[in-house]
């Protein structure tokens, strides 16, 4: 199926019925990854028509930003994998898994991880709901070298102290050199 006919399925016989249920006429958010299927003019209009406001989260950040991603998709592969586990060890397993004790699984790993408390708890830990944007610029910052700033940049040392702890840092002066006021001493 063409993907630009399936996004714009899913938003007419998915989305939209779901949400006007509950919603009416209310603006609703719809969060989403950028891929080409999703931004053609009819899917666009479609939503502008729908009172629906387009989210779309920046390229190569759905491993922070995507409550599916980060919160649920992991959860749901653990609890599929625990059935399969469970039956294995059963002994009932002969001759593999097939298709018709596949669905239960997926079915009960279904249940089991898209519970409201967690879809709940992946909206939290991306920072979109509550508005927390240190949950992911903290994820961020913990990445950037020391003696970088955010973009990865080195920093300009802006004092004798830094340029010397810098020095040290690449090796290249004893770690029990000190500045005083005039001169370095060794301790």
């Amino acid at each position: 199926m063409n993907t630009n006919l399936f996004a714009l399925e899913w938003l007419q016989e998915g989305f939209l019925p779901e949400t006007q249920l509950k919603c009416g006429d209310l603006p609703r958010l719809l969060i989403f990854d950028g891929h080409g299927a999703h931004i053609t003019f009819e899917f666009v209009s479609k939503c502008f028509s729908h009172n629906i406001l387009l989210l779309r989260l920046p390229a190569h950040s759905t491993h922070l930003l995507q409550p599916l991603d980060v919160g649920l998709f992991s959860l749901y592969q653990h609890f599929y994998c625990l059935a399969v586990d469970n039956y294995m060890r059963s002994g009932q397993n002969i001759a593999g898994i097939k298709k018709s004790i596949l669905i239960p699984f997926l079915t009960e790993a279904r249940r089991a991880t898209f519970t409201t408390h967690n879809i709940r708890q992946s909206f939290s830990s991306t920072g979109i709901y509550p508005l927390n944007a240190r949950r992911v610029l903290g994820k961020l910052a913990s990445k950037v070298p020391k003696g970088r700033d955010t973009l990865g940049i080195i920093k300009s040392p802006s004092g004798s102290q830094e340029i010397l702890h810098q020095v040290q840092a690449a090796g290249l002066l004893p770690d029990k050199i000190t500045l005083g006021n005039s001169h370095p001493t060794m301790d």
